[in-house]
């Protein structure tokens, strides 16, 4: 509106400029034509008479009055009376010999603030009607008319700034008006992507947006009801399904073992692997859900604590488990301090142990330890097994997906999904490569406090 708005005063200032400056001109033009009449008049009467007294006394007042040189020459060009500093020699000569030639030269040209001071004029003196018996040259000041022009230009410039002003704060209300149901619908769109509540009811602005504005409330009511169903079915399926396991274990456990003792075992194991999976779905669940709100909310660092701690540390309850596998357990005792929960940086470290301690041939090396990188502290989990193909490393963090050597072998398959989403809830960053020296490595970025 803002650009419109320029080019319609330009173009309407451009043209309004245009007609200031050939009004001024024109009114100079018919002030010198009289003036000009005059003094041919008197020249005439001089010329005929053969006495110049009186054009003398005519020309000193004229130029008192207008402040111009004038310059009367005959018709052989010999100057016969003259005032101010005009001479037939000078930059006025042109204008005498076209004169002298019966070519009037009084037209000026449009005065503009750059033009010239002064310009020259000139009108032949006719006798009867054949050859000029002289001329007469004016010497025109612009100086007035130019300073009026640009005074007249100031005006229309400052008419057209304050238009543009008024259009600026017209526009500036209008527009205001017509986005405010969009700056409230994208304070909206943030509000439920952080899980948090927002009121669209008081917006004003154009039918049409308020409209959307009522659909986006009502479209993003279901969905937080749908995620909500979504996450308690999850919930509530965990913790209603630990009861029928629990009571299943205890029928299993009061059965004679004498005949069906192998079959009784592999239920066991089956509930096992059952009630982990149950497990590791209600902490999956948690962690997704308080790293989808600290996407979007900005004022949590407080919620953050700063731990000072070191890998040695976050591995030593993990210590017996890996040992009891015949791993070669490596982990730095150096302190980083870092922003997170310390039950999350545990959880992600006993499934990091957990996984080495199911998959690892024994003899393997695992190596645990923090180091800083670009302002934040790394915690590297590294080992020297096999590793994963490249196939398996894009599908590592897939829910339930386990590889392919290890669909028999007790697992959930929801371990890194879960670090995922605790190290997201900690503002961390976690990417899984090939380790130096071969096997998988697991690195957690997160903030340095």
């Amino acid at each position: 509106m803002l650009l419109l708005g320029l080019v319609a005063v330009i173009a309407v200032l451009i043209p309004t400029a245009a007609s200031i400056a050939e009004s001024r001109t024109q009114q100079l033009q018919l002030q010198r034509a009289g003036a000009l009449g005059q003094l041919v008049q008197r020249a005439y009467a001089a010329l005929e008479r053969g006495d110049d007294t009186g054009l003398e006394r005519y020309l000193a007042r004229f130029a008192e009055t207008y402040g111009e040189s004038v310059l009367v020459v005959d018709g052989r060009g010999e100057t016969v009376a003259a005032v101010g500093d005009i001479s037939v020699e000078g930059p006025a000569s042109a204008a005498v010999t076209a004169a002298l030639r019966g070519v009037p030269q009084w037209q000026l040209p449009t005065v503009m603030p750059w033009s010239d001071e002064t310009h020259f004029v000139a009108e032949p003196i006719t006798t009867d009607g054949t050859a000029p018996a002289g001329a007469v040259a004016l010497r025109v000041d612009q100086s007035v008319a130019r300073a009026d022009v640009v005074s007249g230009w100031i005006v229309a410039g400052g008419v057209g700034a304050a238009l543009l002003a008024l259009l600026l704060l017209v526009a500036a209300l209008w527009t205001n008006w017509v986005l405010r149901p969009v700056h409230a619908l994208d304070a909206a769109t943030r509000a439920v992507a952080g899980h948090r509540g927002f009121s669209l009811s008081t917006v004003t602005g154009p039918p049409e947006l308020r409209s959307l504005a009522v659909s986006f409330t009502r479209m993003a009511e279901r969905v937080e009801t749908t995620l909500e169903q979504q996450r308690g079915l999850v919930a509530d399926a965990s913790h209603q399904l630990r009861n029928p396991l629990a009571a299943i274990r205890l029928r299993v456990d009061a059965l004679p073992r004498a005949d069906s003792t192998d079959d009784l075992d592999a239920i066991d194991a089956d509930l096992d692997r059952l009630d982990h999976t149950l497990e590791r779905m209600l902490t999956l669940a948690d962690a997704e859900h308080r790293a989808n709100a600290l996407t979007e909310d900005t004022g949590t660092d407080a919620a953050l604590p700063a731990l000072t701690l070191s890998a040695a540390e976050l591995c030593e309850p993990h210590a017996p488990q890996v040992a009891a596998a015949g791993l070669l357990l490596n982990a730095d005792d150096r302190l980083a301090t870092v922003r997170c929960r310390r039950h999350d940086l545990e959880e992600i470290v006993g499934i990091l142990a957990d996984n080495a301690s199911r998959y690892l041939r024994p003899g393997t090396r695992v190596a645990v330890g923090f180091a800083p990188h670009q302002g934040r502290e790394v915690l590297t989990f590294a080992d020297s097994g096999p590793g994963l193909s490249d196939a398996d490393l894009r599908q590592l963090g897939t829910r339930f997906w386990r590889g392919p050597d290890r669909d028999q072998r007790p697992g959930s398959g929801l371990g890194y999904p879960i670090i995922w989403q605790l190290a997201g809830a900690n503002r961390g960053i976690v990417t899984v490569d090939r380790a130096p020296s071969g096997g998988l490595r697991t690195r957690i970025s997160l903030e340095s406090a």
